[in-house]
């Protein structure tokens, strides 16, 4: 019997082996037969933003030159196949582990605080099927995740060319998806704020000779803007058409901005979000209920060899429930030059702006405060994205700040020299 049970385990020991496979592009990955998969991936990003200038209307005892060393993301989940067709991903974020109060990087990107930020916490990030029915015409996706609007919104924070993802990640996020209303007892838990809700989402990629379209509709139901007496799905919609290569092989939902020279194709792309009664709890005015809440906008993504551009411009529209509205812009343009080196690693220098306009009415959730941001640096590709160091001096201003302790109004700024280490298992 003892002899039997221990060929038991060889045998169980040598189909675990066989069924598992690990290279230099992918994290374990576990074969179960009839389709069904398993892949376990773990992703970082080490940041130390050292400041060199922070100026805030009404504090008078900031430390212009601080180091603040801590991960701005980290990921680590699951993917695979229940069958052939049938797709699952499911990872969790510890975000801004270590961050301290006063943070450049924020303030830069138009979040002004010097005290009181929310520390990392371990939260869903995305979890959802993917039901590839016809990969070309008919992939449906159901779950928890991004809406397909916003290029800069729906594209990682591991793939952007710049430091920190460009302005129109964090104002569109913050206007069509909202923030959580942490209510008066966090420890019963809340709604995220990544960007992220419960839907579902028909999406497709038809490729032909020398072009592409790749389209995705999705409805909703947004929690940050519903309570018991407002409700309405949240309507998105992405097509977006290239010229000469594709962005993608095959359908998928995740994007990147540089293609290490070998792409040569230009993407443009048209969003559209709605949304009908609702309520924005975080608004920082008396009445919180909207009628409706838009978002439409155009971006492009041009790869040409070792040259990438990246350009984005949104309209983020709402009409308050008390006949008030307001009408906001951002965009931003990015740059980069891929120098391939003799060891297979490769150079990117890289350039970054953006701007985001409120409304002159003052209706805006951000008031009249407009935010410019510019970026330039070098991403140094070890190994691809799996591992890079990034160097980049960031800037950013924020006019019209009124600091809430003091009532002092007036241009809030910081720059920087960012640090950082990006892996990828």
């Amino acid at each position: 019997m003892k002899k039997f049970k221990l060929a038991l385990a060889g045998l169980g020991t040598a189909a675990l082996i066989s069924g598992f496979s690990s290279d230099a592009n992918a994290g374990p990955k576990f074969y179960f037969g009839e389709g069904r998969d398993l892949e376990v991936f773990l992703m970082g990003q080490i940041w130390m933003p050292v400041s060199t200038n922070i100026d805030i209307p009404g504090e008078t005892d900031l430390k212009d030159t601080k180091a603040d060393l801590y991960i701005r993301r980290g990921r680590f989940g699951f993917k695979g196949h229940l069958m052939k067709n049938l797709a699952f991903k499911v990872w969790f974020a510890h975000d801004n582990l270590g961050r301290d109060d006063l943070n450049p990087v924020d303030i830069a990107r138009g979040a002004v605080k010097t005290k009181g930020l929310t520390y990392s916490k371990l939260e869903v990030w995305d979890a959802f099927f993917t039901w590839s029915y016809d990969k070309t015409w008919a992939n449906i996706s159901f779950g928890f995740f991004r809406p397909q609007i916003g290029k800069e919104s729906i594209t990682s924070g591991f793939n952007v060319l710049s430091y920190e993802k460009g302005l129109p990640n964090f104002y569109v996020r913050r206007h069509i998806i909202g923030k959580p209303d942490k209510g008066s007892n966090e420890a019963f838990g809340r709604s995220s704020g990544n960007g992220r809700i419960f839907l579902i989402n028909w999406g497709g990629l038809y490729k032909s000779k020398g072009w592409s379209l790749n389209w995705n509709f999705g409805v909703g139901d947004n929690q940050n803007y519903t309570d018991k007496s407002n409700w309405s799905p949240l309507l998105s919609a992405r097509v977006a058409f290239s010229l000469g290569d594709p962005e993608m092989k095959k359908y998928k939902l995740g994007y990147t901005q540089t293609y290490f020279g070998k792409r040569h194709g230009v993407t443009v792309g048209l969003n559209y979000g709605y949304q009908g009664e609702g309520i924005d709890r975080k608004a920082k005015r008396d009445n919180k209920e909207f009628d409706n809440n838009q978002m439409y906008g155009v971006d492009v993504l041009a790869n040409w060899g070792p040259i990438d551009f990246v350009a984005e411009y949104d309209v983020l529209k709402r009409d308050w429930d008390d006949g008030t509205d307001y009408s906001d812009n951002v965009w931003e343009l990015k740059a980069g030059y891929t120098y391939k080196l003799q060891n297979g690693q490769y150079l990117q220098p890289t350039v970054s702006y953006g701007v985001f306009d409120p409304d002159d009415n003052g209706n805006s959730i951000y008031k009249k405060k407009k935010n410019t941001w510019w970026d330039v640096g070098i991403n140094w590709y070890i190994k691809k994205q799996r591992a890079k160091f990034i160097i980049h001096y960031s800037s950013g201003k924020v006019e019209n700040y009124k600091n809430p302790d003091t009532s002092d109004v007036g241009d809030a700024k910081s720059s920087y020299i960012g640090l950082g280490f990006q892996f990828k298992i």
